[in-house]
C-alpha cells in the first residue's frame, strides 16, 4: 500500500532509478546490456574534425572505433547481446570484412542478431550472415545476386562532340584512361575485373555456407535465382525468421534471458524487465571497468596509426571545395605525420593505414619516401590496406615492412597512365577562338588548344617509362622479389587482396587489428600487450586553429624546448596529453597518373 502514499516511488520508478545507479557503477555501461548498431551504412574510415557534428551531438563512429568496440564487447562482462539493423544498399567489400570479422567473434561468445527490412544486395546479407540469428519483414528479400562490373566508355562521344583523347599507359590492364579511348571492354580489362569480381564471388559464396551451414554450390545456385523472396529465402535457411523490429528486440532479450519478454508479443521496448540497451556509438566512447591511466602515468607502448584516405594529391590535401566531395589525402600532410611519429621516442611502431586509389605520383613517392626512413631507421612499418589501397595506394604500402590486406581490397594496379584531352575542334564548333604565345617549344605541351607535337608526345612517352620503371623497381626491393617477377603481376593490373598474398604483393590477410598485432610483434612486444594507439595526422579543432610553427616534427622539438625550463620527463605528458586531444582522422582510377 506503500506505494500509493504521496513521495512514494512506484515499482517502475524504483525499477529507472536502479539502473540509472547501475549505469554509472559500471562506467556509463549498464549490467546486462545489449548493443545496437544500424548498419544501414557502413561506417567510415575517418571523420576529420566537422563543426556540424558539435551541433549534432557528436561526430560519427568510424570503421576502426566500431570494429574495436565490437571485439571489447565480446570480452566485456557488462554486454549481454547485440542486434543490428542491417541494410546496405553497397558498399565495399574490405570494410565490410572488417566488421563481419568482428562480429563473427562477437557471435562465438555472445547472442546477436540482424534484422532488416529487406537486404538490397550481397554485401549487406554477407554481413548480416555473420550473426547467430537472421531476421526479415514479410516484405523483404535476400539480394544474394552476387558480382557485377559495367564500364563506361567516351571515346566516341568525345569524337562526336570534338575532344581527341590523348593519353599514355604503361601496362595493358592499366584501365584508368580507357573510358577516353576505347568504346568497350579491351581483352585485358575484361580479363581483370571477370578475375576481381570473381575471387570476391568465391571470397562470399565460402564465408556464407560456413555461417548458414549450407554447401557452397547449394549458395551459388540461389544466387542465380536472387533476389529470393521470403518464402524460399525461409526454405534456403538463409533467414531463420520472418518478422518486424519490435519481434527482432523481443527476440534479443530473450535470447540475452531476460525473463518475461517475448518475441511473439514484440514488447521490448516495454516490458519492465526487458535488458538495457545502449547503441554502440555511446559504449566504443564509455569507459572501461578500470579508468584509463593519466599521460605519463603507467604509461603503455604506443604504436602510431597513420591514416592515408582518399585520393593522393601534392602538398596538404584536405576537404574538397563541394559538399558532397571526398576529402583528398595531401602527400606533405601524411609526410608530416609519419615525421612526427619517427621523431617520437614513445612510438614503438608505425602502421599506415590505407584507403586510396591512388593519384599523383609526386604525392605519392614523397609518402614513400618518409615510409621508407622509417623503415630503414630501425621503426617497425606495417601497411594496413583498407577498401581500396591501388596504384599510388600500393605505392605508399609497398616499402612497409608487412603489408595487411583484407581479402576483398583492390590492390596492385602498378602501372602508370598520363595524357590530356585536346578540346580544339570543340572550341572551333563552338565559336570560341583560342590562341596562345609561348617563350620556349613545350611551354604550352599540356594545353588543351592543341594536340601533341611529335617531340612533345616522345617526352611524355619517356616520362611514362620512368614512373613504371621506378615503380617497378621500388615495388621488386620492397618486397624482395626480381623485377622480371613483379612485372609479372604489375602492368596496370589490380588484384583482390586475396589474390594478391598468393603472388607476392602482400603478406597477410586482415584488417587493421590484424595489423596492429604485426606491428606489436614487429616492436618486440607480445601480439597481445596491450598498447597505446595514436591516430595522426590530427584533425581536432586545436590542431585547426593552432598553426604549425615549422616542419620539425613536434615531438623532436617540443620536449626540447620545454624541456630546457621544466625538465624532459614533464615535456614528455605535456606531448601525450595533447596528443589525446586529437580526434581520429583517418577510387582507383586516381588522376591521370596513376
Amino acid at each position: 500500500m506503500f506505494a500509493f502514499l504521496p513521495g512514494i516511488p512506484g515499482t517502475d520508478e524504483l525499477r529507472t532509478l536502479a539502473r540509472k545507479v547501475d549505469t554509472a557503477r559500471h562506467h556509463g555501461v549498464p549490467k546486462g546490456c545489449v548493443l545496437e548498431l544500424d548498419l544501414q551504412t557502413v561506417p567510415e574510415e575517418t571523420s576529420g574534425f566537422d563543426p556540424m557534428a558539435l551541433l549534432s551531438g557528436g561526430r560519427p563512429l568510424v570503421l576502426r572505433e566500431a570494429v574495436a568496440a565490437i571485439h571489447r564487447a565480446a570480452e566485456d562482462d557488462r554486454v549481454a547481446g547485440l542486434i543490428a539493423r542491417v541494410q546496405v544498399p553497397a558498399a565495399a567489400p574490405g570494410p565490410i570484412q572488417e566488421l563481419r570479422d568482428a562480429i563473427l567473434a562477437f557471435s562465438d561468445v555472445k547472442p546477436s542478431l540482424a534484422w532488416a527490412e529487406t537486404y538490397p544486395g550481397t554485401m549487406s546479407y554477407y554481413l548480416a550472415s555473420a550473426f547467430r540469428e537472421v531476421w526479415m519483414q514479410p516484405s523483404g528479400s535476400v539480394g544474394l545476386v552476387g558480382f557485377a562490373t559495367s564500364a563506361m566508355f567516351l571515346r566516341d562521344a568525345l569524337a562526336k562532340a570534338g575532344v581527341e583523347a590523348q593519353f599514355v599507359a604503361r601496362g595493358e590492364y592499366k584501365s584508368a584512361a580507357n573510358l577516353f579511348t576505347q568504346d568497350s571492354y579491351t581483352e585485358a580489362h575484361r580479363e581483370a575485373d571477370s578475375a576481381m569480381i570473381g575471387s570476391l564471388h568465391a571470397q562470399v559464396l565460402a564465408a556464407v555456407a560456413q555461417s548458414r551451414h549450407i554447401e557452397t554450390a547449394a549458395i551459388d545456385a540461389l544466387a542465380d535465382n536472387a533476389p529470393l523472396l521470403r518464402d524460399d529465402a525461409l526454405d534456403a535457411r538463409l533467414v531463420d525468421r520472418i518478422g518486424f523490429r519490435d519481434e527482432a528486440y523481443g527476440r534479443i532479450a530473450e535470447l540475452v534471458g531476460a525473463p518475461g519478454v517475448s518475441s511473439e508479443r514484440g514488447d521490448a521496448d516495454t516490458h519492465p524487465d526487458a535488458p538495457p540497451r545502449l547503441f554502440l556509438s555511446r559504449y566504443a566512447r564509455a569507459h572501461g571497468p578500470t579508468p584509463p591511466s593519466l599521460p605519463g602515468i603507467g604509461s603503455k607502448p604506443t604504436i602510431a596509426v597513420v591514416t592515408l584516405a582518399g585520393p593522393i594529391v601534392s602538398g596538404r590535401g584536405g576537404p574538397q571545395a563541394l559538399p558532397l566531395g571526398r576529402s583528398s589525402a595531401g602527400g606533405d600532410t601524411i609526410a608530416a605525420a609519419l615525421r612526427e611519429a619517427a621523431a617520437d621516442d614513445s612510438v614503438s611502431a608505425v602502421v599506415l593505414r590505407v584507403d586510396s586509389p591512388g593519384g599523383s605520383v609526386s604525392g605519392s613517392e614523397t609518402i614513400w619516401r618518409e615510409v621508407d626512413r622509417l623503415r630503414k631507421a630501425g621503426k617497425p612499418v606495417v601497411a594496413s590496406m583498407g577498401s581500396v589501397a591501388a596504384s599510388g595506394g600500393y605505392y605508399v604500402s609497398m616499402a612497409a615492412d608487412t603489408i595487411v590486406a583484407n581479402a576483398g581490397t583492390i590492390t596492385g594496379s602498378i602501372g602508370v597512365v598520363t595524357g590530356k584531352l585536346v578540346a580544339r575542334d570543340l572550341k572551333e564548333r563552338l565559336g570560341i577562338g583560342s590562341d596562345s604565345v609561348r617563350t620556349n617549344a613545350n611551354a604550352d605541351a599540356w594545353s588543351v588548344n592543341a594536340p601533341f607535337t611529335e617531340e612533345q608526345h616522345a617526352q611524355v612517352e619517356a616520362e611514362a617509362d620512368l614512373f613504371y620503371t621506378d615503380f617497378v623497381e621500388r615495388v621488386a626491393s620492397g618486397r624482395g622479389m626480381s623485377v622480371q617477377d613483379v612485372d609479372a603481376v604489375a602492368r596496370g593490373r589490380v588484384w583482390t587482396g586475396a589474390d594478391a598474398l598468393e603472388r607476392g604483393l602482400v603478406d597477410e590477410l586482415g584488417g587493421l587489428r590484424t595489423a596492429i598485432d604485426r606491428a606489436k610483434v614487429l616492436a618486440g612486444l607480445d601480439e597481445d600487450a596491450d598498447v597505446k594507439l595514436v591516430n595522426l595526422p590530427g584533425s581536432s579543432l586545436l590542431e585547426k586553429l593552432r598553426p604549425k610553427p615549422s616542419s620539425q616534427p613536434a615531438a623532436a622539438s617540443l620536449p626540447d624546448a620545454v624541456g630546457a625550463i621544466l625538465g624532459r620527463s614533464l615535456a614528455g605528458a605535456w606531448m601525450q596529453a595533447q596528443r589525446s586531444m586529437s580526434g581520429v582522422t583517418a577510387t582507383w582510377l586516381g588522376d591521370v597518373r596513376f
